[in-house]
């Protein structure tokens, strides 16, 4: 790994060298309406004392469900950006590329605006102007897609966040400074290679659970690493239990008496129809799942969601749910980054036995962002699945590094130069 390290960093090249501007970072976060955590700070300082160099940066960053990734990634692509470079976020679901464009746009929004507020009170700041920020994402109409690769081209976008329509060979930018890759374990070993060859840039790999192959490549130096471990004051621990199928009628009696106060339920299923194959047959699924629950609380409002759904009709059900239109969503592993509803304070995972560790503490992250104590429950199909050790580590565990070196010691680190990730 680390001469596979050595071979990437070899290409040294002058254009690479991005100054750190250090008085861009500290006017970034005084127009923040919060402080950074001192992880924070350390990671940035990190990242961009790699970029002044004339060789590649390879890095990875961890940060636990909450810990402030966006904050960091968003820092240091300001700084590329103040110095001419274009940036690409990669991420895995059109949900939350959409989330992304809107929340990093909005911070540099606020930046830019809070720069010419200064400069119009004669104070001395930082060069910045507002960046070009496109989101391209696989369903974008031809002509609109079209239109953003011309742009890439140009260099008039300085920002692109996207899916993996990144990685086609049609998109090619002027000048690409730094690509992010943001849980990168969602994507394949050579779509992540394909869009670090598009400029040979610095490349950021972010995590919030490491699965086993990723930890086994830091451990041998395929990446440094930057970690953040401390989580804002305002994230609240979740009370987690795996339930046997016998315990359901309890567990689904106390959801209900939390709708009732106001609270709102996320429900997660493997598959999101049915299944063909016989041993599938028990796997829950949304549709029937979703069937079941208006059943069993008719006087509650239930809404579905999975990765088949055009993507408009996705991020209708997510704004409805966040505007509290649906007590209870009924979804796939759609939901499993990014997805921010402080008012969700349970949720029921079924099948929980079918999920790596990684996803299981992923989809725990979507409750616990508000006031409200936060509940998961993790459901087995059979009775002696409750038992599993790995499961039952949910209980015990609310840390991803620790979750992340429990799965390495289950499951093993999987193939460290080959394309096979256990």
């Amino acid at each position: 790994a680390l001469e596979r390290k050595m071979e990437w960093q070899g290409q040294r090249q002058e254009r690479l060298r991005v100054p750190m501007d250090v008085e861009l970072i500290r006017s970034l976060f005084a127009s923040l309406k919060f402080t950074p955590t001192d992880d924070q700070r350390k990671a940035i300082y990190e990242i961009l004392r790699d970029m002044e160099q004339d060789r590649p940066m390879s890095r990875l960053l961890e940060g636990d469900v909450g810990s402030g990734k966006t904050l960091v990634a968003t820092a240091v692509m300001a700084n590329a950006i103040r110095h001419g470079g274009q940036c690409a976020l990669m991420v895995p679901t059109e949900v939350l590329a959409r989330q992304h464009a809107d929340s990093i746009g909005r911070m540099l929004i606020n930046f830019s605006h809070y720069l010419e507020a200064a400069r119009a009170e004669g104070k001395s700041v930082p060069p910045f102007r507002q960046p070009g920020v496109a989101l391209l994402t696989g369903s974008l109409p031809f002509s609109e897609s079209a239109a953003i690769k011309r742009r890439l081209a140009t260099g008039t976008i300085d920002l692109v966040i996207g899916t993996h329509a990144l990685v086609e060979d049609t998109v090619q930018f002027t000048n690409l400074q730094l690509v992010i890759v943001d849980e990168q374990h969602r994507f394949g070993v050579n779509q992540r290679q394909k869009l670090k060859e598009k400029g040979s840039p610095h490349f950021l790999a972010m995590t919030a659970t490491p699965i086993p192959r990723t930890l086994a490549l830091t451990a041998f130096g395929h990446h440094d690493l930057s970690a953040l471990l401390q989580k804002p004051n305002n994230r609240k621990p979740i009370k987690t239990k795996v339930v046997a199928p016998k315990d359901r009628a309890v567990v689904e009696r106390f959801v209900d008496t939390e709708i009732e106060a106001g609270r709102q339920v996320f429900v997660i299923c493997p598959l999101s129809g049915e299944s063909a194959s016989d041993e599938m047959q028990e796997v829950k699924n949304v549709e029937n799942e979703a069937k079941r629950l208006r059943a069993g609380f008719p006087n509650r409002r239930i809404a579905e969601l999975h990765g088949k759904m055009h993507p408009k009709h996705k991020e209708d059900i997510m704004r409805e749910f966040k505007e509290r239109r649906h007590d209870i969503l009924v979804s796939t592993s759609v939901i499993e980054v990014g997805i921010d509803v402080p008012n969700a304070t349970i949720i029921l995972i079924e099948g929980s036995e079918r999920f790596g560790l990684a996803q299981l503490h992923q989809f725990r992250g979507r409750v616990g962002r508000g006031e409200h104590p936060s509940h998961c429950f993790l459901f087995t199909t059979q009775p002696e699945q409750a038992r599993s050790p790995r499961l039952k580590a949910m209980e015990t565990h609310d840390s991803g590094f620790q979750l992340a070196e429990i799965d390495l010691r289950l499951r093993g680190p999987g193939e460290l130069f080959g394309l096979r990730q256990s």
